[in-house]
């Protein structure tokens, strides 16, 4: 699905993405939401505002949103960025490490989907690959830095783009696509270029946040407009089924809070331990399952109310928030206005500086800048880098007072 594709900027579905059933109930109504990563220049721009609704196919029992959104509202001038933690770093480097070894091995060729500023990229040299190809379709972070021999190309991957790719650069040995599989709404195209692209005897290794964490650890903050899906390894193996891949082996990886690596080919291989335990937990936590589904909308609507307590009793404490992520504006926009008591984000990324934070309209600052000692308390929006942000606070900012962690599962507080 293309940005042309849209007369309005965004379109509502009317069958299952995945198996194309009508059969979709509603699991958990979070309402009218800006787009997440669609940071605003001044408090006073104009803001899109989109229905945010999870829904669950009963046919297939695929999880994803109710709603396509333009992608060119969300990707073309993309603030994400992948190197901005030391977790992100050390992940995309031990990440490189396991696709040279679970590839042929040796001097492989290998295209990124979704390249975002080329950490990946860059690892994947320093391990030895021959090439490297990253698509992304945000100008703003093509890295052209990087040394060695990496090509870059520009744009939505999609079965036209792979085409073009592939007579201009060839076959690849190895297509990464870390959590990107979960923002297409034509999951279908983007497979068709990927067998285009890959070689006979080549893998392919997606990235994407584990349903099995979304749904046990209630993480519906990650529900925002870019996820079209909510994968587990089930739907995953249904879409490489479109292509003749099996999943043969996966690993586990920090990002999001928790996520699954799979790796696939078109060769029969043998299933690792590691996969068939994965479908087992799978299975047993109720990932397939409407009324465990039904039980995570029930405890995350509880999780909000609770919050709107906490930041109405203690609206005179001096609050900031950690984390101005994607998934912090669907937590605090989905709190509503007693999150206006914070009083701006703090956040790593330089380019989110001197920006506000959709919906709610908080400064986004540098947390040297954010963090004195008349702060008392700090929302850690970004609660799956917690250790890293807990030691930037008390090393780094030689900060003292109280943290609030929304999640995973519950609020925690605590002094340190």
């Amino acid at each position: 699905m293309k940005a042309s594709d849209f007369n309005e900027p965004f379109d509502e579905i009317k069958s299952c993405r995945t198996c194309l059933s009508k059969e979709l109930v509603i699991i958990l109504d979070l309402g009218l939401h800006p787009l997440a990563n669609s940071l605003l220049r001044n408090a006073s721009e104009p803001e899109t505002l989109v229905p945010l609704i999870l829904i669950r196919c009963e046919s297939c029992t695929t999880i994803q949103l109710s709603v396509n959104v333009n992608p060119e509202l969300m990707f073309q001038n993309y603030l994400w960025v992948t190197g901005t933690t030391n977790t992100a770093r050390s992940h995309c480097s031990n990440l490189a490490e396991l696709i040279i070894q679970k590839s042929a091995g040796g001097k492989v060729r290998v295209l990124e989907i979704g390249s975002n500023d080329g950490t990946l990229l860059e690892a994947l040299v320093e391990k030895g690959a021959a090439e490297v190809i990253g698509v992304d379709p945000a100008s703003n972070l093509q890295p052209n830095h990087l040394k060695g021999p990496v090509k870059l190309v520009e744009g939505f991957f999609s079965k036209d783009l792979a085409a073009e790719i592939l007579h201009t650069l060839g076959q690849v040995d190895v297509i990464v696509a870390r959590n990107v599989l979960s923002h297409v709404p034509n999951l279908n195209n983007v497979m068709h270029g990927i067998d285009e692209l890959v070689c006979e005897k080549g893998i392919v290794v997606i990235e994407f946040h584990d349903a099995s964490k979304i749904l046990t650890e209630l993480h519906y903050e990650s529900i925002y407009h870019e996820h079209t899906f909510y994968h587990s390894i089930r739907s995953i193996q249904a879409a490489l089924d479109q292509i003749g891949f099996k999943i043969f082996d996966i690993t586990l990886s920090p990002i999001s809070g928790g996520s699954n690596v799979i790796y696939a080919s078109r060769e029969s291989k043998e299933i690792s331990p590691s996969l068939q335990n994965a479908l087992k937990a799978e299975e047993s936590k109720g990932v397939y399952s409407e009324e465990a589904w039904e039980n995570f909308a029930r405890l995350s609507r509880e999780n909000i109310d609770h919050l709107r307590k906490i930041f109405e009793i203690e609206k005179d404490s001096k609050w900031i928030a950690f984390g101005a992520s994607a998934r912090s504006s669907t937590l605090l926009n989905s709190v509503g206005q007693t999150a206006k008591y914070l009083s701006k984000i703090a956040d790593n990324n330089p380019l989110k500086h001197n920006k506000f934070s959709p919906g709610l309209k908080l400064p986004i600052v540098d947390p040297k800048e954010a963090i004195d000692s008349s702060v008392e308390k700090i929302f850690i929006c970004a609660f799956n880098f917690e250790h890293e942000i807990i030691e930037l606070l008390k090393t780094e900012l030689n900060w003292h007072g109280e943290v609030v962690l929304p999640l995973p599962m519950k609020i925690r507080r605590y002094e340190i």
